[in-house]
């Protein structure tokens, strides 16, 4: 997965919600790095036509962002309207940032300042192959979006 020896389709496609500019570059280059399109966000663009035109296979959602933003974004994510619904990364470093992934319906969820973010690539491909054969179905969140 992200690596594609022909330069094919078979190129995964991740979308990277990120509000600290500085950290969403360094998350696109860490996966354009990696062989993955990578594609930064903020909550506020039209994340719905975003994910129609992108398709992307995998979303990193940085957990800091506001509730109410993260509440919309993982409402068009897991609605999956026009796309398929995407393996969601949740970005987080404080315990509540994790509980509030854990209740959005986020597939995975990245600890910072623990996990080391070079083996986060290898994280999204596992995660994305899992939703390919089966073994990974999509979370449902456990509160209102």
């Amino acid at each position: 997965m992200g690596i594609a020896s022909n330069g094919s389709a078979d190129v995964a496609t991740i979308l990277i919600f990120e509000n600290d500019p500085r950290q969403a570059l360094a998350y696109q280059e860490l996966f354009v790095g990696a062989g993955y399109e990578a594609q930064t966000a903020l909550p506020d663009q039209a994340v719905q036509q975003l994910c129609e035109q992108l398709q992307p296979q995998a979303v990193l959602f940085d957990m800091g962002i506001w509730e109410a933003d993260t509440a919309y974004v993982f409402g068009i994510l897991n609605g999956s309207v026009g796309f398929a619904r995407p393996v969601i990364i949740a970005l987080g470093s404080l315990p509540h940032q994790v509980r509030r992934a854990k209740r959005f319906g986020a597939d995975g969820i990245w600890v910072r300042g623990v996990d080391d973010a070079a083996a986060l690539p290898r994280l999204v491909a596992d995660l994305v192959e899992q939703r390919r054969e089966g073994k990974l179905k999509p979370k449902t969140p456990s509160t209102p979006l």
